[in-house]
């Protein structure tokens, strides 16, 4: 058996699971009552992945530094006091300590140099270790609602970073200036749930009464926030940004904050049933990028055009002193006319409190995940026949591993497909135009990819360069 998953309020740990030592690859414990784990753990060779949340730990088990194959663990929601040195194993790529009571990392954090996504919010840390800046493939970070005064410039330096939130501590206050207006909640009548995301359920709502009359509508969505902690950051901080990035043709409008509930809530605009997300969420295997339905495509045209509406809304996000966050094909929403809708600011940050050197690194960083989610569109070109290219499929693999593909390897791989890819010239043919169309594209990649994050271009300078481009694209 490879994978187990046990939900029974265990409080010990279940020791005939040893039966499938030699073979278990993935072990969920998740939402029981366990505290320890027994030392002879690291029987379990094969392990990849292991789920332990919302438990009772409040260490985190030095056996497991025992598991050579471990990959990925999730302590997310238990009572975690201690984090020691050399408690897991330095191959780790993926780590969720969400939801504790940490006050300070390893000092030895720089030892898990092949950490790619790391979940630290809602703790209670204040400084990070000078060893992680070694972290340098470290593509995904969380430190919100943490207890940091500052942060260290080294972390505006990592080559990988791209999606960082640093909301809800006290070096990045929200004040909320937004003339949004407020409504009642009970103004609005819930009906069937549209959706349900890590911060909140969305609902369908109808507006009545004097809330009616004052946002000129009766349908709206209503979002109502699920407590007070999320794996991204802070609700309350959320629904400020959300509030304070104010109206772009490429955010779902926001009508009002809702009052007179436990928790905070938005009533937006209704988004048409025809718009649909563009992506989905990171598997296991890819960890910090998204993944995609095999029968997605987009052209050329329809990529470039697509990057024109991300490169706007971003300028315009961080010319209010936003950073997004989670800039992702899965957090937007896609018409088949091609209008896209960004969302979910739950990783946003503030940058206010920042130094001015950091919010200007902090957005270049962000820079970062475009080019990820502009590597990623590209895998989506078709072919002559209608399916991925093969040579896009071996760019998106390395890209996966090492950032994205250089241009010049770009153009090799046109050269290399053309030798596999031998049923017809005119498919040979075909595909090296293609790679030859799409490298404007890939070479926007590098230069958001860059390693020295201050050289990465800013979004205003991409919006003025994308739509240029996109301008000069037809179908």
């Amino acid at each position: 058996m490879q994978q187990i998953k046990i939900a029974q309020g265990l409080r010990e740990f279940p020791r005939e699971l040893f039966d499938h030592a030699e073979t278990l690859q993935a072990l969920d414990l998740s939402d029981n009552q366990l505290c320890s784990l027994p030392a002879d753990f690291s029987r379990f060779r094969q392990l990849q992945r292991l789920f332990l949340t919302n438990n009772r730990f409040d260490e985190v088990p030095a056996v497991l530094a025992q598991c050579p194959n471990l990959t990925m663990v999730s302590f997310k929601g238990n009572q975690l006091q201690r984090f020691g040195q050399g408690t897991l194993p330095a191959g780790l790529q993926w780590l969720i300590l969400t939801d504790n009571q940490l006050t300070e990392l390893p000092d030895d954090m720089g030892r898990y140099q092949r950490l790619q996504k790391c979940a630290l919010a809602g703790n209670q840390l204040h400084h990070l270790p000078d060893s992680m800046q070694l972290c340098r493939e470290l593509g995904l970070l969380r430190l919100s609602l943490n207890q940091f005064t500052a942060f260290p410039q080294w972390l505006f330096t990592l080559p990988k970073l791209a999606w960082l939130a640093l909301g809800a501590n006290p070096a990045t206050p929200v004040t909320l200036h937004s003339e949004i207006p407020s409504c009642p909640l009970q103004d609005f009548q819930l009906q069937e749930t549209l959706g349900v995301g890590a911060s909140g359920v969305i609902y369908r709502a109808l507006a009545h009464g004097d809330s009616a009359k004052q946002l000129g509508i009766a349908l709206c969505a209503v979002k109502q926030f699920k407590g007070w902690l999320t794996s991204d950051g802070c609700p309350k901080d959320e629904m400020a940004n959300a509030l304070n990035a104010g109206r772009h043709a490429n955010l779902i409008p926001v009508l009002a904050q809702l009052t007179g509930g436990d928790l905070p809530g938005l009533a937006m605009a209704l988004v048409p049933a025809s718009f649909q997300s563009l992506g989905k969420p990171p598997s296991f295997a890819s960890i910090t990028r998204d993944t995609f339905d095999p029968s997605r495509q987009l052209s050329l045209a329809e990529i470039w055009r697509l990057a024109q509406q991300v490169t706007s809304v971003m300028a315009h996000l961080h010319s209010r002193r936003l950073v997004h966050g989670d800039l992702y094909a899965h957090n937007m929403l896609l018409d088949a006319s091609g209008q896209l809708y960004l969302g979910d600011f739950g990783a946003a940050t503030a940058l206010d409190g920042l130094p001015p050197s950091q919010q200007q690194a902090m957005q270049q960083q962000e820079v970062a995940a475009f080019g990820y989610w502009l590597a990623d569109m590209m895998t989506l070109l078709p072919t002559a026949a209608g399916e991925p290219t093969i040579g896009l499929q071996t760019l998106r693999t390395d890209a996966l591993h090492s950032g994205a593909p250089h241009a010049d390897s770009f153009q090799q791989g046109a050269r290399s497909n053309n030798t596999a890819e031998q049923d017809t010239s005119q498919q040979c043919g075909h595909l090296q135009h293609m790679l030859s169309a799409a490298l404007p594209l890939q070479q926007l990649v590098d230069r958001c990819l860059q390693p020295q994050v201050q050289l990465r271009p800013s979004f205003a300078q991409l919006e003025v360069e994308v739509a240029a481009i996109a301008s000069q694209q037809t179908v």
